[in-house]
C-alpha cells in the first residue's frame, strides 16, 4: 500500500493552497482530483461569471453614453459565441496555470480518480489504496436542488450549465435572489434574454441589511427587468416548448413563462461518496462540520473551503486551505478569524462588505453606530455620472472602532479594502479619517461620516 505524509482531496482553491503549503514544508503530498483540474472558482465560479459580466458592463456603460455626449449609430451588436470564446480561452489558461504551478512541487503527487475513505488512515482512489496519517478534504461543493414540484420534470439550468450554454435563450426565468441570481440575472438580461427573477424571501439578497435588498430590487426594476419577491412556487410545468412557474404572490396565484429556468438558490458542501462514516467524520445537510483549527470530528482529518459550508468564496477558500495545511503539519496551532472577510457582488453597480452587519448587530445584540453616504453627493461619482448607490460604515459606540461596512455602488469591489484594512489594524473612525489622503475617495467618505458620526475631527 502506498504512503503519503499528507493526503489532499480535490484540487479546488482550498485543496491546492493546502497541499502547497504542506509541500512547501517538507511534505509528501498526494492530492486527488476526480474531474477537471482546478476548481469551482476558476472552472465555473468566479473567473468565468466574471468573463461574461465584463461585456454585460461594457452593455450598461454603452447604454449611458448619451447622458456623457457619447453616440453609437444604430443597436449594440451583440455576438455571444465571441464572448464564450474569450470566456472559454481565458478559463482553459487559468486552469492550465493551475495544474502547472501544483506541479511544480516536486513533492506534489497528482492522483486522478474517485475518492472514498477505507478507513481513518486509508483512502481509496480508483483501484488504488494510500495509507496517510492525515487528509484535508477539500471537494467543494454542488448545487443545492429545491424540491419543487415539476422542476426536474420541466428541466432546468445550473450555474454549471448557464456557463456551458452555446446560444443566449430568448427568455428566462431566474430562481433565487442571491449573489449568482443577481450576477447571471443581469448578465442575461443585457444579453437581450427577456429576464425575471423569482425570489422567496421579501427581498433580494435576504441575508444583508434591508437597504441593500432594496438597492437591487430597485435596480433591477429600473433595468427592466421583471422581479417577483416574497414568492412561494406551488407548480412548474410544461406548456408547449415553454416553462411555466406557478407561485403565489401577495395572495394571488401567479405565473411567468421562460423558454429555460436557471435554479440558483444556493449550493452545499459536496460530501456524497467520500465514506465519511467509515473515516468518523461528522457532517451534515450544509457540509462538514470544522472547528476554529478546520480540524473535524476526526483529528487528524482536516476540512477546507465550500465543502465546510462557511463563507463560500474563494478567499475564504483559499484563506482555509492555508490554514488547515499548517495545522495538518504542526498540530493544531492556528485558528481561523473570520472577523475581517471581504466579499463582493460583481453586478453593475457592484456590492462588497466586510465586518459586521447592522442586520447582524441586532441578532448578536451588538451595539453600533451607523453611518451612510450617498453616492450623488460624492464628488466622483458625480463627474463620472455613477450616482447610484450608497456606503454605509458600522462603529463601536464608545470606542469609534470600525465594525464593518457595506457598499453599494461603483469599484466597491475595490474600495471596500480600505475598510477591510482599516479593521484589520482595528482603527478608529477619527484614526482612519486623520490618514484619509491615502484614497481620495474612500477617505472623502470617511470625512464626511466621522462629522456626522461623531464630530468635526
Amino acid at each position: 500500500m502506498k504512503k503519503f505524509d499528507v493526503m489532499v482531496i480535490g484540487a479546488g482553491s482550498a485543496g491546492r493552497y493546502g497541499a502547497k503549503l504542506a509541500a512547501s514544508a517538507g511534505a509528501q503530498v498526494g492530492l486527488v482530483e476526480n474531474g477537471p483540474f482546478g476548481g469551482l472558482c476558476i472552472l465555473n465560479g468566479c473567473m468565468p461569471t466574471k468573463a461574461y459580466l465584463r461585456s454585460s458592463d461594457l452593455v450598461g456603460m454603452i447604454n449611458k453614453g448619451p447622458e456623457l455626449g457619447v453616440y453609437m449609430q444604430g443597436p449594440i451588436q451583440l455576438h455571444f459565441d465571441q464572448i464564450k470564446k474569450r470566456k472559454d480561452r481565458l478559463i482553459a489558461e487559468m486552469a492550465e496555470d493551475a495544474e502547472l504551478g501544483t506541479k511544480a512541487y516536486t513533492n506534489i503527487t497528482l492522483l486522478s480518480g474517485a475518492a472514498s475513505f477505507v478507513s481513518k488512515d486509508t483512502l481509496q482512489v480508483g483501484e488504488a489504496r494510500y495509507h496517510c496519517e492525515k487528509f484535508l478534504i477539500a471537494t467543494g461543493s454542488r448545487v443545492s436542488v429545491p424540491p419543487f414540484p415539476g422542476l426536474k420534470e420541466a428541466g432546468f439550468l445550473t450555474s454549471d450549465d448557464a456557463l456551458a450554454l452555446e446560444k443566449l435563450p430568448a427568455s428566462m426565468i431566474v430562481i433565487g435572489g442571491g449573489a449568482e441570481a443577481l450576477e447571471f440575472g443581469q448578465f442575461f438580461h443585457r444579453m437581450g434574454v427577456k429576464t425575471s427573477v423569482v425570489q422567496r424571501s421579501a427581498l433580494l439578497l435576504s441575508g444583508e441589511d434591508a437597504d441593500v435588498g432594496r438597492a437591487f430590487g430597485a435596480l433591477f426594476r429600473k433595468e427592466g427587468m421583471a422581479l417577483w419577491t416574497g414568492t412561494q412556487i406551488e407548480q412548474i410545468e410544461m406548456v408547449g416548448s415553454l416553462k411555466r412557474v406557478h407561485f403565489q404572490h401577495e395572495g394571488k396565484s401567479e405565473s411567468i413563462d421562460g423558454e429555460e429556468i436557471l435554479l440558483v438558490t444556493g449550493r452545499k458542501g459536496e460530501v456524497s461518496d467520500l465514506g465519511l462514516d467509515r473515516a468518523a467524520v461528522e457532517y451534515d445537510t450544509s457540509g462538514i462540520k470544522v472547528n476554529d483549527f478546520l480540524q473535524t470530528s476526526n483529528p487528524n482529518i482536516y476540512a477546507a473551503g465550500d465543502v465546510t459550508g462557511l463563507n463560500l468564496v474563494v478567499n475564504v477558500a483559499t484563506y482555509q486551505g492555508k490554514i488547515a495545511g499548517e495545522n495538518l503539519l504542526n498540530g493544531p496551532v492556528k485558528k481561523a478569524d473570520y472577523r475581517v472577510i471581504p466579499i463582493a457582488i460583481f453586478t453593475d453597480p457592484q456590492f462588497a462588505r466586510v465586518g459586521l452587519t447592522e442586520k447582524e448587530a441586532k441578532e448578536r445584540a451588538i451595539p453600533v453606530r451607523v453611518g451612510r453616504f450617498p453616492f450623488e453627493d460624492l464628488g466622483k461619482a458625480i463627474v463620472t455620472d455613477q450616482t447610484e448607490g450608497f456606503i454605509k460604515i458600522l462603529a463601536a459606540p464608545e470606542s469609534g472602532e470600525i465594525l464593518g461596512a457595506q457598499i453599494f455602488g461603483a469599484e466597491a469591489s475595490d474600495l471596500i479594502h480600505q475598510a477591510a484594512i482599516a479593521m484589520h489594524f482595528r482603527c478608529t473612525l477619527e484614526e482612519y479619517a486623520k490618514i484619509s489622503h491615502i484614497h481620495p475617495t474612500f477617505g472623502e467618505i470617511m470625512l464626511y461620516l466621522v462629522e456626522d458620526m461623531i464630530g468635526a475631527v
